[in-house]
Order: C-alpha cells, then sequence, then structure tokens
C-alpha cells in the first residue's frame, strides 16, 4: 500500500522539526554536532519514511521541504541517507538489504567526490574490496556510521559500503566556508580499507536515480526559499496596518516563486520515481533544480530589499539560511545539467505544451 498524500505531521515530528530549526544556529556556529539531530528524525520515523519504497514522491517532497525550512545542513545529510539506503535496496544483495536496511539507528551517506588522490580499488575477491585514495566534500564527518562511496574501474564507476566512523581517517579542518558549515564536510581518507561492494560497474550512473534523483535537493532548497519568504511575511505582519505596497508586492512575489518552485518539484519527483521513467523524466528534474535555484536567488535578492540589514546580522535566522541556501545550490556542471535537458527537449516526439503531459 503506497504512502499517500496529503502528509500530516504527527506530534513527534513537528517537535522534532522545531528543536532542529531553534538549534540550527549553535550548529552552525560549531557549538554542536547534527547527530542529535538527526536521532531525533530516526526516533520520529521521518527517516524510515523517506526510506520507504512505499511512499508517495508527494510525501517525500513534503518531507524533505519541511527540513530544509528547519536546517539545510540537517537536510543534506538526511538526502545523503536517503540516496544511500536507495542505493542498496537498489543495487545491494538480499544479504545487504537486510543487514542494512534494518539498522534503523544507523546513519548513511554517499559521497561521490575525489580528493587529491582519486580513490582505487581492489577487489579481494569474496565481495570485498581493499581501498585507496581520499573522499572530499564529504559531510557528516563524525556523524555518518556508514558511507556508500565511489570508484573509477575500467569498467565503469564502482560503489562500495565502508565505514565512516573511524575518527582518525577524518579531516574537517579545511572546511572554512561561508554556508552549509554545521555538515562537517571534509577528507576521508580510505587508504587501506576494507570495503563490500555494492552492485557492479556503471550501476551508480544508471538512469533515472542519477541525475534525475536532483529533485531531492532541489526540494530542500524550496523548503529554505519557504523560510526566507516566511520571514518576510512575519516581518510585514508585524507592521500590522502600516504595510506598504513594495512590501505587500515583495511578499506576493516570493510566495509565487515558493510556490511555483514546489510544485515543478512535486511533478519531478512523481515522473523520476514512476515504474520505467525515461530520459524526460530526467530533464524535468534538471530543469526543475535550474528554476528552483533562480527562484531562490531571486527569493534571496527579494527578501533583502524586504528586510535591509536584517539579512546580513549575525542571529538572525535568515541570514544563516541565505547563506547556506546559496552555496547549497552550487553544484558540480549546472551548465552540463542545464545542457542535458536541452537535448532532451530538441530530440524529443513532441512539442514543447505536450513534453510533459499526462494525456
Amino acid at each position: 500500500m503506497r504512502l499517500a498524500a496529503p502528509y500530516e505531521m504527527d506530534a513527534a515530528v513537528a517537535h522534532a522539526l522545531a528543536q532542529i530549526a531553534a538549534q540550527a544556529g549553535e550548529a552552525d556556529s560549531g557549538g554542536r554536532s547534527l547527530e542529535p539531530d538527526m536521532m531525533l528524525l530516526g526516533r520520529a520515523g521521518v527517516l524510515r519514511t523517506l526510506c520507504d519504497a512505499r511512499t508517495a514522491p508527494e510525501i517525500l517532497v513534503t518531507i524533505l521541504r519541511r527540513i530544509g525550512r528547519a536546517s539545510l545542513s540537517v537536510g543534506r545529510l538526511v538526502e545523503g541517507h536517503m540516496n544511500a539506503l536507495k542505493l542498496i535496496a537498489r543495487y545491494g544483495s538480499a544479504e545487504q538489504k537486510h543487514r542494512y536496511q534494518s539498522a534503523h539507528d544507523r546513519l548513511f551517506g554517499v559521497w561521490g567526490a575525489d580528493g587529491a588522490l582519486p580513490v582505487r580499488l581492489q577487489p579481494n575477491g569474496d565481495g570485498s574490496a581493499t581501498l585507496d585514495g581520499e573522499k572530499r566534500f564529504a559531510s557528516g564527518l563524525g556523524v555518518l556510521h556508514f558511507a556508500i562511496v565511489s570508484a573509477a574501474t575500467e569498467l565503469g564507476t564502482q560503489l562500495a559500503i565502508v565505514r565512516a566512523d573511524d575518527k582518525a581517517r577524518a579531516d574537517a579542518s579545511g572546511w572554512k566556508t561561508s554556508g552549509m558549515r554545521a555538515t562537517a564536510s571534509g577528507v576521508y581518507s580510505m587508504r587501506g580499507l576494507e570495503a563490500e561492494l555494492l552492485g557492479g560497474p556503471g550501476d551508480y550512473e544508471r538512469e533515472p536515480f542519477f541525475q534525475g534523483g536532483v529533485w531531492r535537493y532541489a526540494a530542500l532548497h524550496v523548503g529554505a526559499l519557504e523560510a526566507i519568504a516566511e520571514a518576510v511575511r512575519r516581518a510585514v505582519v508585524d507592521q500590522g496596518g502600516g504595510a506598504e505596497a513594495p512590501q505587500l508586492h515583495r511578499l506576493a512575489r516570493l510566495t509565487t516563486r515558493a510556490h511555483s518552485a514546489r510544485l515543478l518539484v512535486e511533478d519531478a519527483a512523481r515522473r523520476v520515481e514512476a515504474p520505467g521513467a525515461g530520459p524526460l523524466a530526467v530533464a524535468l528534474a534538471l530543469a526543475a533544480r535550474e528554476a528552483v535555484e533562480e527562484a531562490c536567488l531571486d527569493g534571496i535578492a527579494i527578501a533583502d530589499r524586504a528586510l535591509g540589514t536584517r539579512s546580513f546580522i549575525e542571529g538572525y535566522p535568515v541570514e544563516r539560511i541565505r547563506r547556506d541556501l546559496a552555496f547549497f545550490l552550487r553544484q558540480a556542471d549546472l551548465d552540463g545539467k542545464l545542457s542535458q535537458v536541452g537535448v532532451a527537449v530538441l530530440v524529443a516526439d513532441h512539442g514543447v505544451g505536450e513534453l510533459w503531459s499526462d494525456e
């Protein structure tokens, strides 16, 4: 039975998200780890719902949006956990699925970016391998228990499951960024690390789940845009009957952009997660990511005009949110992703108005 929309938060989930939002500033300044936040979501059943194949895509988007509103850094780790469990469900052996999908108190991530020394693996012949090299931008250092890492081979990219909780291998000292500070990202050494092979060469890049999965990031971004719009709404409310037309116009534009972005991401998620999804579904997910980025950047600019210096004063939640969002929007090969959308539209069998029609 599919867990279908609408999704109503119970008291435990609402409490967890409120607590995460209240503590996001402390996490941003390095005063606390994100592990308690992740455990809160785990105990509230959120992580299990996100990883349940029966959960409707619209619900997945709703949950990710609400997490994105509370903390984009927590959202980044949640998305990695969700992605990792989906990879195991899709490509793992029956034994791996049973062992890892039943470990509900264990946190997972996906580390794809190589460091100065690209990750290489030496198969041991028994389903395991010995790794070398390092991963960078490895989010969740000190929080995750396991990570799925990618390694280049002659036959294609091979996935492997590794322990991610060896503090001696982790180095977050170089994570000197303006946004997403709380993710505690950095370098993780794979030298001599034993790993389990997951799936076969080339599985990682299989569509529609590789590029198509970008809708999950976009859902988090929409949540942050909604948080910024809500900050503006509250500022306008505080003005009482004295709110002038320009402020009302800014609020209207922000709200419209957030809602439009939400609908586009929900449609992309529904199409990518549908059985037999093809290149046009992937193209829609990539197009949605691009549209969400434009909406978010425009939304940040509108909010800056509406809130003035409050957008830039440390201690105001919107200052952290705008920093995190601007940084999180930067992803690898954005121009290439947009070109992929253009090619898919160019070779499609239908005109633009019918590309993603349900009829």
